[in-house]
Formats: C-alpha cells, sequence, structure tokens
C-alpha cells in the first residue's frame, strides 16, 4: 500500500475533500492530489521519517518541531532535531545512514536540512493533526509498515 492511499482514506474516513484538506495543508489542490495519488517524494521521505523515529526511539513529531507541533515546525528545523536526538542516542552519523540502509551522503543532507523530510515533515504532522491521530500512524497503519496493510483493512 502507498502513502497516499493512507492519507486519502484517512481524508475519506473524516468526510474532507480534496480542496479542504489541500486548503488544511496550505497546498494546491494538484499539489496534494498528487501526493494522495502516491506520485510525489511523499512515498519516499514519510517511511523514511518513520524509520528514523524507530532507530532513535524518538515520537516523529518530536524530530520535527520541539514542541511536536506542525505550527512550530520551522524550515532546516527537522535536521537539526534530528542530529541532536542522534548525538543523546550516541550514534555516529555513519551509523544511522547503515541502520536506515541509506548513502551516509544523503544521510548527511537531512541532518543539514537539505533532505524531503524539511517539506514533507511537516505537512504530515499537519495532516496528523487535521485527522487527530499520531503522525507515526500514518507510516505505520494498525501498527503495520506499509507494504504489510491492505486497503480492505480501512473501514
Amino acid at each position: 500500500m502507498k502513502l497516499g492511499e493512507v492519507l486519502m482514506k484517512h481524508r475519506e474516513k473524516r468526510k474532507l475533500s480534496l480542496e479542504e484538506m489541500a486548503a488544511k495543508l496550505n497546498l494546491a489542490v494538484e499539489e496534494y492530489q498528487a501526493v494522495e495519488k502516491g506520485e510525489s517524494e511523499a512515498e519516499r521521505w514519510g517511511p523514511l521519517l518513520a524509520q528514523i523515529a524507530i532507530k532513535l526511539e524518538t515520537p516523529t513529531s518530536r524530530l520535527l518541531a520541539e514542541s511536536g507541533k506542525s505550527a512550530d515546525c520551522k524550515p532546516g528545523q527537522a535536521g537539526l532535531l534530528i542530529s541532536g536526538h542522534r548525538a543523546r542516542r550516541n550514534k555516529q552519523p555513519d551509523e544511522m545512514a547503515q541502520l536506515l540502509e541509506i548513502p551516509s551522503e544523503e544521510y548527511a543532507d537531512i541532518e543539514a536540512g537539505r533532505s524531503g523530510i524539511e517539506m514533507y515533515g511537516p505537512l504530515f504532522l499537519r495532516f496528523a493533526e487535521t485527522i487527530e491521530e499520531p503522525v507515526f500512524n500514518l507510516f505505520y497503519p494498525f501498527g503495520l509498515p506499509l507494504d504489510k496493510v491492505n486497503l480492505e483493512d480501512f473501514r
């Protein structure tokens, strides 16, 4: 299952239109529609953000804003917060890259605030606040990774 499908199911369950959700996320309708169709980088950055939260044993929302609230997200902040949580867990950047199975340079970009997490992380957090669910549940619906979830699970 794609992350976009999970977002669509949550939006539909709450009886929100595409236009309403796009407005809540400060996105053009076409831009949000691409996210729901699985045609955006959200498919890459959402699950990776979830993996970072797991490896750092830190709530996903706290990797995006100190308060855990979308209103407090700032550009480049996620990288700084991820770096701080990694250091507090006594992990090295290369170790994190290896745990996440990504190149060291890509992980360095994440901590430097030069990744899609900076754009999509706050968007996921705003979405989660809108539907009143923990942001992590978007990436692990029903406590399962996206590749283990079926559309039929959403009722």
